[in-house]
């Protein structure tokens, strides 16, 4: 008896397996499609003006007296005494430049903050006492134009903020680790003439200067530069970002269509997948008990007999090899159920195999 071929099924398997993907894809850009609706492009804002800003801050150790060094100062980035030090003279910079004239109003100021910080633990430090000390007054200018230019140099008395934190740690029997910063702040706002300010850039350049150590190392901290661009603002105080309405709807429709056929092609798998487990269970008893099996054209009218149902081919076959009776194959519904029935007497003994009983495919 030829087997039923099962490579119809095998095929629409693999064909919805391949929408599905295609539809799990369709899915995917639905979900970019309705984020970047919302997300800020700068296409669709109107530029005002871009900037760009360099920061500079640079130093110079003056030395006390002594018969060791030939010159009166050393240079950036060296290890030095600190018994030597006399000053420190710092010098900031700091250069804005707009690609369009603005009005604009900035501040600036210079100080110097010493602290003190206590190690709780070998990774924790927490700071107990700090002090802000003016060097360069707070300073507001206004003008208007697309650059602005900062240049102060200052000096620095090494031995008055050491001797703040020696005080400070003699007195309350401390050991901490002390230093002084010394802290340049510059703040800018404006906008192009005659509109509203749209503009606010912050700038602090940080020179870190240990104190009550032997030998220090100055460490700056600061960004030497940046660039940004200004764009419109709405009578919102939105940046002129639209919501891309277009792309959007189409991310909506899209998304519920994919789940719409999602759903349709996933029941769809399962069932396929669960035909082509019964149809290969089918094959297996036909290739391997054809021999003892006959294929019949109609159902055998059962009525008159005691029908006893069995619960699995292979006792079904224990009985065929009892009563040397043929096993009659019926095909009731195509890839989806068949019986398997021996006539003896009065009885009848029936083997019903069903997609349905690959229970592990169902939801």
């Amino acid at each position: 008896m030829k087997p039923k071929n099962e490579n119809k099924i095998i095929l629409k398997q693999w064909t919805q397996v391949f929408l599905l993907i295609i539809v799990l894809a369709a899915m995917a850009f639905s979900i970019w499609a309705i984020v970047h609706s919302f997300s800020k492009s700068e296409r669709q804002k109107e530029e005002l003006y871009t900037y760009t800003y360099n920061s500079n801050l640079s130093y110079r150790v003056y030395l006390k007296d002594n018969s060791f060094f030939t010159t009166n100062y050393l240079g950036m980035n060296r290890q030095y005494i600190s018994s030597l030090i006399d000053k420190i003279e710092v010098n900031t910079k700091y250069a804005f430049q707009s690609s369009k004239d603005l009005d604009y109003t900035y501040t600036y100021d210079l100080v110097a903050s010493a602290k003190g910080t206590y190690a709780e633990s070998e990774a924790k430090s927490v700071e107990i006492w700090s002090k802000t000390y003016s060097i360069l007054p707070a300073e507001t200018k206004s003008g208007t134009g697309n650059n602005i230019s900062i240049d102060k140099t200052v000096q620095i008395d090494y031995d008055k903020y050491n001797a703040i934190m020696t005080d400070f740690r003699n007195q309350f029997g401390l050991s901490i680790d002390a230093r002084v910063d010394v802290v340049f702040k510059v703040s800018i706002t404006g906008g192009l003439k005659g509109e509203s300010n749209s503009l606010q850039e912050d700038n602090t350049m940080t020179l870190q200067v240990p104190l009550l150590k032997p030998t220090i190392e100055i460490k700056p901290d600061y960004v030497n530069s940046g660039r940004d661009t200004v764009y419109k603002e709405d009578a919102n105080g939105n940046s002129g970002e639209t919501m891309n309405i277009p792309l959007l709807m189409l991310g909506i429709a899209l998304l519920l269509f994919s789940l719409f056929m999602l759903k349709i092609l996933g029941s769809k798998l399962l069932n396929t997948t669960k035909k082509s487990e019964y149809v290969l269970r089918l094959n297996k008893i036909l290739k391997e008990y054809g021999d003892i099996i006959a294929k019949a054209d109609n159902v055998p009218a059962l009525s008159s007999y005691d029908v006893v149902s069995i619960k699995d081919f292979v006792d079904l076959v224990d009985i065929e090899e009892e009563l040397h009776s043929p096993i009659l194959y019926v095909e009731i519904r195509e890839d989806l159920e068949s019986w398997f029935i021996i006539l003896n007497d009065k009885t009848a003994y029936k083997f019903i195999l069903r997609y349905e009983d690959f229970n592990h495919f169902k939801r």
